[in-house]
């Protein structure tokens, strides 16, 4: 039988021997040793070296998850401070009647004045005060809503802030728009001048402003203040 074999060349086949199977795991095992093998001369820290084999992957998302947390932190707080810096302050309520002084509070041709509750600056022009910037002509009491019409943030009054060689203007802090004392836009993205709210004056001589009564901001803004006498006579024949 030995004889045949040899003279026909036959090899015999591996999946016919009984140790198959053996072998083909014994390759395996060898392979896979090859690959993990750690040379002799190799130091391994002994916390690698007994580290279960999803260890990295557990490190690589601890990082990943800290980084993407620390990222979302910053942006909130940078969001944070965004709208804490041009949130109105103070604002309990609107859309409705408020007192807002005297008429003595008010000095004729003086700087305007806020009353942060009615989001509301109230100005008594003069019309001798014919600068660039003043009055615009007007005589009296004039409401104006404090909300920028370009994007809705509050514009303080700023009087030492220089346009045009003088000084005292409604500047708006997120965009650069400019306004007279009588909320007339001279300079700025704004699509139109600074809006008005309705006043009046009891027998008193106190100041209510009615902000639920809007009139949308235009070049005759000076032409909507009004006098004391005017203010007593419009609520006489209303």
């Amino acid at each position: 039988m030995a004889n045949e074999t040899e003279r026909t060349g036959a090899t015999p086949s591996i999946g016919a021997s009984p140790a198959a199977g053996s072998s083909a795991d014994a390759w395996r095992a060898a392979l896979t040793a090859r690959r993990t093998e750690v040379a002799a001369d190799v130091v391994v820290p002994a916390a690698q070296a007994h580290a279960p084999p999803d260890a990295e992957v557990s490190r690589r998302r601890f990082i990943l998850g800290a980084f993407w947390t620390g990222l979302g932190v910053t942006l909130a707080g940078s969001l944070g401070v965004f709208l804490d810096f041009f949130w109105p302050r103070g604002i309990e309520r609107f859309g409705g009647p408020y007192t807002v002084g005297h008429v003595d509070d008010y000095a004729r041709g003086g700087s305007p004045l806020l009353t942060t509750a009615a989001q509301t600056w109230v100005v008594h022009l003069d019309p001798g005060d014919t600068r660039y910037g003043g009055s615009d002509g007007g005589d009296g009491y004039l409401a104006l809503w404090r909300k920028c019409p370009h994007l809705g943030c509050a514009v303080p009054w700023n009087p030492s802030f220089a346009f045009e060689g003088q000084t005292g203007w409604f500047r708006c802090p997120c965009h650069g728009s400019t306004y007279t004392k009588a909320g007339i836009r001279v300079f700025g993205p704004a699509p139109r001048s600074m809006d008005t709210f309705d006043l009046t004056v009891d027998d008193a001589g106190n100041l209510t402003v009615h902000t639920d009564r809007v009139t949308s901001g235009g070049p005759d803004n000076a032409e909507r203040a009004r006098t004391v006498e005017q203010l007593r006579e419009a609520a006489a024949s209303g």
